[in-house]
């Protein structure tokens, strides 16, 4: 006799952003997070691989249509513009694949999304949705749907916060736990109200600090410093909502808990352009500006300025300048206006190991020609990228390098770099600097990067339909949203690229798994539809992007 009930159903997901194990598993063994300790003693858990580039926006799109970024074509926080060489930043409306959210709604289950990164504008469904890092702040129109959400936030716990109120700075670390404390807090009375005000079938939880607090506070995890703990201050506040959701919900509901990648230490940048530059591989303009700017950058003559400035107490003097004004002072020096697309090959882009070949017909001023042209010089890239070595240790500086086709495929494919990599295991970050001012193709950590990102995420689930104790064995990203329909008792399409971890199922709920043929295209608006963000609300959200090392 089948005893299930609508309760039974009901999905409540909870995303740590950058959550890993390397740190989570210590803790626990601590007895620092007591409700972690008790999903995972309920449930089954493992690592979760992440997007063959480990990057937020790829991430979250693949974990919510169960396809590969070369299907649902995002790929990283930005997207070229077609015909340029200029980009724009993701959103909704980039996800290009039917996602979570239309499937639970067409299978008749209201559905609450809060915080997925790239999501803005939100979309209209049955349910609630609030927009994430993607919205330059909570006045942008279209934040919230239904859309008088928003205010009955706001009448309640004051202004919206979209991420953090400081930017990290050496020395100003305490202000900058702080506002991401308050943050964190906001977000806290936030959820509490959702899960009391909207009632949902299913709910995706995102939270970011984890992921912020990495990337900047790693460098103290094993130091005197009073920041050392700064890590897992934040990990205890999650712990702790986690554990006020398990109350409210007990145990007749399915929880998942999961982050998009894991994390780990960050040593610096690898200039690509500049080493693609060495090769002969990228050259920059004849141009009188051009010469005069690439001056000013191998002086350094700007950051010495800004160093003496913030040494005799004049750094805040920035914060007097407009934020569309100093992105347009950074975007003056050395840039790609200054490359000479007519005479380059091959050029790089983003925060990790990314290189595009200037292919004609692709971009605007593209010069290698598709065929035995282009796979040559992809197989010259290769060769050069595998001769590589640190110069401190020795040790290869490429790791995980490999074609686009190696682990990507689907109709976005040419969206995607043509060379993929990881520098030392992620160990080092990219930059699309020229570089110039640096001794070598590597240099130290840019906007203060102490942390960066990792393969492996965590995985744990626990409910009616889970067997306990269980370790999860080969799960990918890909795998999620099959296992979720099927924790839900939605059919699942075929032609997904995950499939459901039924391994951990209960007898009772692997029966129910059940599969269709259903059409995995989005209904949403077309890839290129714009967000409608003015001048200032696009300099907004580059300089939050930009401080967390997004943009490379």
């Amino acid at each position: 006799m089948n005893t299930t009930t609508r309760e039974d159903h009901k999905l409540v997901v909870i995303g740590w952003d950058a959550a890993t194990w390397d740190l989570l598993t210590p803790w626990v063994e601590a007895g620092e997070l007591p409700n972690l300790a008790r999903l995972m003693a309920r449930g089954s858990w493992g690592r979760l691989q992440s997007t063959p580039l480990p990057l937020s926006p790829a991430a979250w799109s693949t974990i919510v249509t169960g396809q590969n970024p070369g299907k649902h074509g995002v790929f990283d926080w930005f997207e070229r513009k077609p015909g340029s060489y200029a980009v724009e930043y993701v959103h909704t409306g980039c996800i290009a694949a039917k996602t979570l959210w239309q499937y639970f709604n067409a299978g008749g289950k209201r559905v609450g999304i809060f915080n997925l990164p790239m999501v803005y504008p939100a979309a209209p469904i049955e349910g609630f949705m609030l927009s994430g890092m993607a919205a330059p702040n909570a006045r942008a129109a279209g934040f919230a749907y239904p859309p008088e959400l928003l205010g009955e936030l706001e009448q309640n716990f004051g202004p919206y916060p979209v991420a953090e109120a400081e930017v990290f700075k050496v020395g100003r670390e305490g202000e900058y736990l702080r506002s991401m404390l308050d943050w964190l807090d906001y977000q806290r009375k936030v959820v509490r109200y959702l899960i009391t005000h909207q009632s949902c079938d299913a709910y995706l939880f995102v939270f970011m600090q984890s992921d912020h607090v990495q990337h900047k506070f790693w460098r103290y995890l094993d130091s005197p410093s009073p920041y050392r703990d700064a890590i897992l201050r934040i990990y205890r506040i999650l712990d702790e909502i986690l554990g006020e959701l398990l109350e409210v919900f007990g145990e007749r509901v399915t929880f998942v808990l999961l982050s998009d990648h894991g994390a780990g230490a960050c040593d610096g940048v690898m200039y690509l352009n500049r080493w693609l530059r060495q090769e002969g591989l990228l050259y920059l303009r004849r141009h009188p500006l051009t010469w005069l700017k690439y001056a000013l950058a191998k002086s350094n003559l700007i950051l010495r300025f800004y160093r003496l400035a913030s040494t005799i107490g004049l750094g805040r003097l920035a914060n007097l300048i407009s934020k569309p004004a100093r992105n347009w002072v950074l975007s003056s020096f050395l840039s790609f206006d200054d490359i000479a697309w007519r005479r380059t090959r091959a050029y790089a882009r983003g925060s990790f190991g990314q290189i595009f070949v200037n292919l004609r017909g692709r971009e605007p001023q593209g010069i290698v020609s598709r065929g035995e042209e282009y796979e040559r010089l992809v197989g010259e890239i290769l060769v050069k990228l595998r001769a590589l070595s640190h110069p401190e240790s020795g040790e290869p500086l490429i790791t995980d390098l490999r074609r686009r086709a190696e682990g990507l495929s689907g109709p976005y494919l040419e969206r995607a770099a043509d060379v993929l990599f990881s520098i030392q295991g992620y160990r080092y970050q990219s930059s699309v600097k020229l570089g110039v001012e640096s001794s070598s193709i590597l240099g130290p950590s840019e906007y203060e990067d102490s942390g960066s990102h990792r393969m492996d995420g965590i995985l744990v689930m626990a409910g009616p339909g889970i067997l306990p104790g269980r370790k999860i064995e080969e799960a990918a990203l890909t795998d999620v949203l099959p296992t979720l329909l099927a924790l839900a008792d939605l059919p699942i399409p075929q032609g997904l690229d995950g499939r459901p971890l039924a391994e951990v199922f209960t007898p009772a709920q692997a029966a129910r798994v059940h599969l269709t043929i259903q059409d995995l295209s989005s209904h949403q608006e077309s890839k290129h539809t714009t967000t409608g963000l003015d001048n200032a609300e696009q300099a907004q959200l580059e300089e939050r992007l930009r401080s967390l090392g997004y943009l490379g």
